[in-house]
This record gives structure tokens, C-alpha cells and sequence, in this order.
């Protein structure tokens, strides 16, 4: 009697599975392939470009008679996201050297409302150049200022250097476009035209 149940029990424990056992296998496999592929795909939605380092910003503005007012910055920071590349620049600790000229110029840019420009690009709107070359291009990006986005050209002028980018950036911002006052000093007013420099180093992920 023990016998026979022995070999009953080895009868059963060798009887193949049943074609449902095999299909839910089967569809835990493609589960597991499915996650793994989503794991994999969103690691790769995450990469991009970082910024790196220190940065720079400076601007010009011109009047009559020489007028100069140039300041400097080095709030700046570059992030990428869904193809798109965006290069804040923080406006509250922009400096020309004599304070009361920074108060009219925050007054200006309406910093408490808006303490950021940030400018908007498609990563293939821009050039990338080969591993230690340099390239030089202009683009077309969206500029967001005083709350007002507008469509901006600008220049820029790249150097790789393994997976970092040395970037220098150059564009002439009309402010009235941005519905912004033209910053004056001691009565005389700049020009509507402010040129801006920007320079700072990107590392793709």
C-alpha cells in the first residue's frame, strides 16, 4: 500500500503542467519584460544636459553722450527636459557697481514680480560639435521676460571636451518687446537694445 502510493505521488509530481499553468508563465514573463523595458526607456527620458560649474552673465545697455551701464551676474543655470533645453538666468543679484543704478535697474526688469529670465530651445534647433572641436551658430529660442515670451535669436558658440560643452552665448534683447520701462540714470535713458552675454558649461548625461 505504501508502495502504491509512492509511486502515485511520483506519477503526479512528474505530470507535466497544464497549457494555463505554461500561458500564466509565460505572461509573468512578459510582465516582467514590460517593467524592465519601462525602467530602461525612463532612465533614458531623464537624461540630458546639466549645467556644471560656475557660469556667467553680464549685459550692456548704451545711451547718448557714451552712456554705459554694464552689470554682471552669475545666477545661471541650464537643465534639459523633453528635448527641450532651458537656460534660467536669476534677475535679483545682477550688480553694475553703484547701487543706487541697481535699484532703477531692478525697478526696470520688475524683479519682485519676475526674478528670472529664462530662455526655452529645442535640442534640435541647436549644433553639438565632434570631441575637442568648436562650432559657432545661431538659433531661434522662446524668451520669457517681465512674464512676456517671445520668439529671440541668438549666437552661440560651443566647445566639447569628452561629455561637457563650454557654452557662450550672445543676444541682443529689444526690452520693449517685453513691455518692460528703458532704464534710465540721473535723467538719461539707455537705448532699447541691451546686449547680454552668457557663459557656462553643460554636461550631457
Amino acid at each position: 500500500m505504501n508502495i502504491m502510493n509512492q509511486s502515485s505521488l511520483l506519477r503526479l509530481s512528474t505530470k507535466p503542467r497544464s497549457s494555463s499553468a505554461r500561458r500564466w508563465s509565460l505572461s509573468r514573463r512578459w510582465a516582467l519584460g514590460i517593467v524592465l523595458s519601462s525602467v530602461s526607456l525612463a532612465a533614458v527620458a531623464q537624461a540630458g544636459l546639466v549645467g556644471i560649474g560656475k557660469a556667467k552673465v553680464s549685459f550692456l545697455a548704451q545711451g547718448p553722450a557714451g552712456l554705459k551701464i554694464e552689470g554682471k551676474g552669475g545666477d545661471v543655470s541650464t537643465s534639459e527636459a523633453g528635448g527641450k533645453i532651458k537656460i534660467a538666468v536669476g534677475l535679483t543679484k545682477l550688480s553694475t557697481g553703484i547701487d543706487m543704478r541697481d535699484s532703477h535697474l531692478k525697478k526696470a526688469l520688475n524683479v519682485k514680480a519676475h526674478p528670472k529670465a529664462v530662455l526655452l530651445v529645442s535640442r534640435g534647433d541647436l549644433k553639438f560639435p565632434q570631441n575637442d572641436k568648436s562650432i559657432e551658430a545661431s538659433t531661434t529660442g522662446k524668451l520669457t521676460l517681465n512674464g512676456k515670451t517671445r520668439d529671440t535669436k541668438f549666437s552661440y558658440k560651443v566647445t566639447r571636451t569628452g561629455s561637457d560643452y563650454h557654452v557662450q552665448g550672445r543676444v541682443k534683447i529689444d526690452i520693449t518687446k517685453f513691455k518692460m520701462e528703458i532704464p534710465c540714470y540721473l535723467g538719461v535713458c539707455v537705448n532699447k537694445d541691451v546686449k547680454v552675454k552668457v557663459k557656462f558649461k553643460v554636461r550631457d548625461k
